[in-house]
């Protein structure tokens, strides 16, 4: 009979502590949108940046949006919407 080793429970706090530290950096990652304020990402699928694979968008200057892959290899504009009173 053989027996299945579990992994302790140190183990397994530190891999969930792990993953959620990781989760947390990607969150940071990305700037915050102030007031009339918008980013749109362009991700590529290289570090030649010619072949478009993904796009975000987020922010107050319209709809969110999000569509294919993100990748390290990424371009991004700010844009401002909006008018200062």
């Amino acid at each position: 009979m053989s027996a299945t080793k579990k992994p302790s429970k140190n183990k397994l706090s530190l891999l969930l502590l792990a993953a959620g530290m990781a989760v947390s950096l990607a969150a940071v990652a990305l700037p915050h949108a102030g007031p009339g304020e918008g980013y749109v990402f362009t991700y590529y699928s290289d570090a030649t940046r010619t072949v478009e694979v993904g796009g975000l968008g987020y922010g107050h200057c319209g709809e969110p949006f999000e569509w294919g892959e993100r990748t390290r290899y990424f371009t991004y504009a700010k844009s401002t919407c909006g008018w200062e009173p």
